[in-house]
């Protein structure tokens, strides 16, 4: 695993989260949102997405549902963000907060 690879599997949950805080989405919803947000710098991929959905849904910090499209009669399932899986995400960007600002001190360091 590269340290790109490495970086996206450290902070998918948090990324997740925070898109369900705007809406519901189903995952291939959730891929192009990433990249377009993104400019494509960050991209993650439906198999690897799975797997934190279900992490987070075994946490009960997402929740989903199964609904029928209205065009083309395909069932979608959409994950919704819980009020714990809200106080999760702020735990999360607090800690990702606190690691990029002592990785900046720790770079900006001439010694």
């Amino acid at each position: 695993m590269n340290t790109q690879d490495s970086l996206k599997k450290g902070t998918a949950a948090m990324v997740v989260l925070h898109l369900l805080c705007q809406e519901d989405c189903y995952v291939y919803q959730i891929t192009q949102k990433v990249a377009k947000l993104s400019g494509n710098r960050f991209t993650l991929q439906e198999g690897s997405l799975y797997p934190t959905l279900y992490r987070l849904q075994e946490k009960g910090y997402v929740t989903d549902k199964v609904v029928i499209s209205e065009e083309n009669q395909r069932l979608r399932k959409y994950y919704s963000i819980t009020p714990s899986g809200r106080e999760y995400l702020n735990e999360l960007k607090q800690d990702y907060q606190t690691v990029i600002d002592g990785i900046s001190l720790i770079m900006s360091n001439q010694d």
